[in-house]
């Protein structure tokens, strides 16, 4: 078994919990050591059990970068980073890299992963996409009483112009719900039960028959993408890059969208429930059967094995 040391912030209370349920997926099918700090990695290898096979570091998430680990360039076992958001942190990210000679990736999406760290196209670089807690995000059985629905962040229409006109569209009308995005932190049990997150997001996304997402203008495949046809909704969403590769098939599993045909097209399912029941049916099997955390967990473990 794949003895997998894990570096990474405990996500457990974050706004989205996915990587602490990977966690608990990795720890599965691996031996898996975890470790929560910064600091250099001789002191961090006497501190766990046993010595790993591989070390893997997750370190965006949330609003600072951390944990920061020095001297791997200095050890004999292997380590990858993981990206998120290739965006953000670029500057403390690239030293990191250099400082510690990391050569493995897996990145959420490679187009945009490359346009911030092009030399790194000429390493390792694993497609690890996003994927969804199919224990919160499932179907409910929840009446379809929305119409519309778009949940989350729109305060920057220049990264989301697709979230911005179809709010200023659907804005006022009864049958459009929309409520903003919670905040990237952590919650207590208390505020979890009052917000928009977890298993409370998740019924949300149940009630709507439509739910309008997007990559932003970065063309990210985000959470949202699986999320929403894990809970038995349709999905409204642009086309984007990397969805061929990971097998989400516009008309099939979801809807495309643009800026100038989203209402159309809503207005369109909303009157053929036949064919949009298809489409909901269809992309929620395919998120269930292949992008759940335990398939994720599997999948960042096959590609760690390869390079070992």
């Amino acid at each position: 078994m794949l003895k997998l040391l894990l570096i990474a912030a405990d996500t457990s209370r974050f706004t989205n919990n996915n990587y602490a349920a990977l966690e608990q997926e990795l720890a599965k099918i691996t031996n898996l050591m975890v470790y929560r700090k910064s600091g250099p990695i001789n002191k961090i290898l006497r501190r766990i059990p046993d010595k790993p096979d591989f070390i893997l570091i997750i370190n965006d998430v949330g609003k600072t970068f951390v944990p920061v680990v020095t001297g791997l360039a200095d050890i004999d076992t292997p380590a990858g980073l993981m990206v998120n958001d290739a965006h953000r942190f670029v500057e403390q990210r690239r030293r990191f890299i250099v400082r510690n000679q990391i050569k493995t990736f897996f990145v959420i999406c490679r187009h945009n992963f490359y346009q911030h760290y092009p030399h790194q196209k000429q390493h390792q670089v694993f497609f690890l996409p996003q994927f969804a807690n199919t224990s919160i995000f499932k179907n409910y059985g929840s009446v379809k009483a929305i119409d519309l629905m778009m949940l989350g962040e729109v305060s920057f229409p220049q990264i989301y112009p697709l979230r911005e006109k179809i709010l200023q569209h659907y804005q006022g009308i009864p049958h459009f719900y929309h409520r903003p995005h919670p905040g990237w932190r952590d919650f207590t049990s208390e505020q979890a039960e009052q917000s928009l997150i977890g298993e409370n997001y998740a019924r949300t996304i149940n009630q709507a028959k439509l739910f309008f997402a997007c990559g932003s203008v970065r063309q990210v495949v985000t959470f949202k993408y699986f999320e929403v046809p894990a809970c038995r909704t349709l999905l409204m969403a642009p086309t984007l890059p990397e969805l061929e590769e990971i097998g989400l098939i516009p008309g099939k599993h979801f809807v495309d969208i643009n800026e100038e045909n989203f209402s159309e097209k809503a207005a369109y399912y909303l009157q053929h429930p036949k064919e949009r029941e298809q489409i909901t049916e269809a992309g929620w099997r395919f998120v269930h059967n292949h992008h759940s955390t335990a398939h994720r967990a599997e999948q960042l473990t096959r590609q760690i094995t390869s390079i070992l």
